[in-house]
């Protein structure tokens, strides 16, 4: 598989490109970004911080753990870094396990272009698309139901969804 993905979006072309070391200043930005409920929690800034930099790191290794074989890639805009996300093609399916974009680039229809080149390339293979979202993440669970995906198992904090190319429910999701 080439190390760089360029995938054509309304804003541009998107560069996906292996993960570095030198990310990890990015990636710990955007995992704070992502996870605007943590700043409501009643925490002095210092431990806001530590407990910040706690979830982060354990993010890192349990994905490095658990998806050995994933790719880990930044997602660049114009030479610039704008969000990550983490695919698992085990064979059976293809797993988004993480997808994040930046604050300001949201709402652009990047995530959207993103998800619907993952869910070609799986209609290509024949292959379903899952990915765990958030029961508090109403944005992003709207953005998958409007792609097509459909839950399959809900927990209380977590919800699985999955598409599958030519459902009914997929019907709408190969529009631009």
């Amino acid at each position: 598989m080439n190390d760089i993905v360029e995938i054509p979006s309304p804003r541009g072309v998107l560069r996906l490109r292996p993960e570095r070391e030198d990310d990890q200043a990015f990636r710990y930005r955007l995992f704070w970004d992502s996870r605007p409920e943590l700043a409501l929690l009643p925490l002095e800034p210092a431990m806001r911080e530590q407990l910040m930099r706690h979830q982060f790191r354990a993010q890192t290794m349990s994905y490095r753990a658990q998806f050995p074989k994933a790719r880990f890639d930044i997602i660049e805009l114009d030479g610039t870094a704008i969000g990550r996300i983490v695919v698992d093609r085990p064979g059976g399916a293809i797993h988004i396990i993480d997808q994040a974009i930046t604050p300001q680039h949201r709402n652009l229809g990047l995530g959207s272009t993103m998800m619907r080149a993952i869910m070609q390339e799986a209609a290509r293979g024949g292959l379903p698309v899952r990915l765990m979202v958030s029961t508090a993440n109403d944005p992003s669970r709207r953005l998958y139901m409007r792609l097509g995906f459909v839950p399959i198992q809900t927990g209380v904090t977590h919800i699985e969804l999955e598409w599958r190319a030519g459902s009914a429910a997929a019907s709408g999701a190969s529009a631009p």
